[in-house]
């Protein structure tokens, strides 16, 4: 995902894609190195589908900014996982 608001919450991302059948625990935010929200995310559903059918959401509003989707894979899920910081809720500025 690209364009999340940058006080975007994981439980205001799961939320968005309730209806797809998200993993809420797979959610993962990307920050810059100075700790501040870049408006990036990834997020695993439950089924192949339910991913493919997520892609309805891109370009859909969340607060004032239009989110955009792209596909990803594991490795790029991984990664950004691996770079998140620990016990962070949402991003601390933007």
């Amino acid at each position: 995902m690209r364009g999340l608001p940058f006080t975007a919450t994981k439980k205001e991302i799961y939320d968005f894609f309730i209806d797809y059948k998200p993993i809420e625990d797979s959610i993962c935010l990307t920050y810059r190195s100075d700790g501040r929200a870049t408006g990036e995310g990834y997020i695993v559903f439950s089924s192949p589908d339910g991913a493919k059918d997520a892609m309805a959401l891109h370009r859909n509003t969340m607060g004032s900014r239009y989110i955009e989707l792209f596909i990803s894979n594991k490795e790029e899920h991984a990664r950004a996982q691996a770079r998140e910081p620990r016990g962070e809720e949402r991003a601390t500025g933007g």
